[in-house]
């Protein structure tokens, strides 16, 4: 739909913020309903949902007419909005002033968005140096003595075997994941666990020699003549076993078994059963006493793969199925989701102080 210009008089859309014709605000927008706040109030509401610190924490006014320095606000006075930006000396950019409350309260929200970006940047950098400074020094003391024969294994040799495993295991995972439902990648997952608590439980060995096993077994590993073979069996068993251990809950959990009884279809996966409802074309989740007993009783008889020809067309495969994307899979594209995006972590801490306080915006 077209309206007026309220200034030069030419028919423009209604959606468009300014008069692509003389350049003038477009008073009468049409915003789509797309989650975002239109007024101060809903913007007040975006910000508690969000969880975010008091307004003197992120300097962030809604709603007031805030006249100290370093502060961003919104505030009605009269039949006009004023968005504005309180510079480091204390003097006022004006960003927008006018009857228009959506655009209003879009300059700010945009603006808001933006500094919640880069807080949450600022402060996973500073958790990144963090970890990796403890990280560094908890491998330093795990790994190094100034007498080699105190300690289990070299950096060197744990850090080869760790590269090679890893490589080793990308190459198997790629190999076998889609020969064995998946079963490449639960090996991948599996061996990077094994792979982490080999150095951990080897740690935790050398710390615990007092405990006669434990010391003998140190002591072994110690042992001047073949100890960089020793160390390479010790870490190459203790991944292999762990991994072992890890891949059976792993694989039961993230594969997808299908069985089809009386023309129903049953899906077991993560631990538990769906049926899948031909009206929705989604599945649903039952209990076990709700499968056919002839169907658990005889899994390999009414198992087939999806691939399988006996599938009928219209049956959707459980991985792309509403109620997979609803329950197992971490990203969407609702604007709950979206907005979750700029939901503030109460552990976080927020620094105005980096901010361009001398900018206009």
């Amino acid at each position: 739909m077209e309206i007026k210009c309220e200034y030069c008089g030419s028919m423009i859309p209604e959606t468009v913020e300014q008069c692509p014709y003389c350049g003038a605000s477009n008073n009468s927008i049409k915003r789509t309903a797309d989650g975002t706040p239109k007024t101060i109030a809903e913007l007040a509401k975006w910000y508690e949902d969000r969880h975010l610190p008091p307004y003197e924490i992120t300097r962030f006014f809604i709603g007031i007419d805030y006249r100290q320095p370093r502060a961003f606000g919104i505030y009605q006075d009269g039949n006009e909005f004023i968005v504005y930006k309180n510079k480091a000396d204390g003097t006022r950019a004006v960003r927008y002033q006018g009857t228009d409350e959506a655009y209003a309260v879009n300059e700010l929200y945009l603006k808001l968005k933006d500094e919640i970006l880069n807080q949450k940047a600022h402060q996973q950098k500073h958790t990144n140096g963090d970890f990796a400074q403890e990280t560094k020094k908890m491998f330093s003391d795990t790994f190094s003595s100034k007498n080699v024969n105190e300690y289990i294994i070299k950096p060197s040799i744990a850090m080869v075997i760790g590269i090679v495993m890893f490589i080793v295991l990308i190459i198997v995972g790629f190999a076998l994941n889609d020969t064995y439902k998946g079963i490449g990648w639960d090996l991948l997952i599996s061996g990077i666990a094994g792979i982490v608590c080999a150095f951990f439980l080897t740690d935790f060995i050398e710390n615990h020699k007092r405990f006669k096993p434990f010391g003998l077994y140190a002591a072994w590993l110690k042992k001047p003549k073949g100890s960089a073979m020793r160390h390479a069996m010790h870490y190459f068993i203790t991944v292999l076993l762990i991994a072992l251990v890890l891949i059976t809950p792993i694989h039961n959990y993230c594969k997808t078994d299908y069985f089809k009884y009386n023309d129903t279809v049953y899906v077991n996966s993560h631990y538990s059963w769906f049926e899948y409802d031909d009206d929705s074309y989604d599945y649903n989740e039952i209990s076990r006493s709700d499968v056919p007993q002839e169907v658990l009783d005889n899994k390999s008889l009414y198992g087939f793969d999806y691939s399988d020809l006996v599938w009928d067309s219209s049956i959707i495969k459980f991985e792309n199925s509403g109620y997979y994307e609803d329950h197992y899979e971490s990203s969407g594209s609702s604007s709950s989701d979206y907005d979750s995006d700029y939901d503030w972590d109460s552990g976080d801490s927020w620094d105005s102080g980096g901010s361009d306080w001398d900018s206009d915006w």
